[in-house]
């Protein structure tokens, strides 16, 4: 089994901390599924982004919405542990809940199955 290349873009992407240029990948393969798991990493990266920019209300919303969308595909979905990106996301919705918050994000690497990895080399 092998992603499409839109997706092997989004996991770079999101590994280097350019959640922007996350969503037009995550974006092409929505549009052709119209599923609630792409939907999700769709907001999660906007939230991020958003974060980014220093915004506050938005990416509250986001980060809730994108934990809601992607629970049902729980606990592997798409070569991604959900539950540890589960975490990951908690932990920047606290981060948000600090006063002195600012637009850091704590770095988080997508790590996807390894027989996946070993057909991307």
């Amino acid at each position: 089994m092998s992603y499409p290349e839109a997706y092997l873009a989004f996991v770079e992407h999101f590994n280097r901390g350019e959640y922007r240029a996350c969503v037009e990948p995550l974006e092409e393969i929505w549009f052709a599924q119209r599923d609630d798991f792409h939907k999700g990493l769709i907001r999660l990266v906007v939230g991020l982004n958003q974060i980014k920019l220093g915004l506050d209300s938005g990416p509250r919303f986001l980060l809730a919405t994108a934990r809601e969308l992607m629970q049902p595909y729980h606990p592997r979905y798409a070569g991604l542990d959900l539950i540890a990106l589960d975490a990951w996301i908690s932990s920047q919705q606290a981060r948000l809940d600090q006063p002195d918050a600012g637009t850091s994000i704590e770095a988080y690497r997508i790590v996807l199955d390894p027989v996946i990895e070993e057909e991307k080399q």
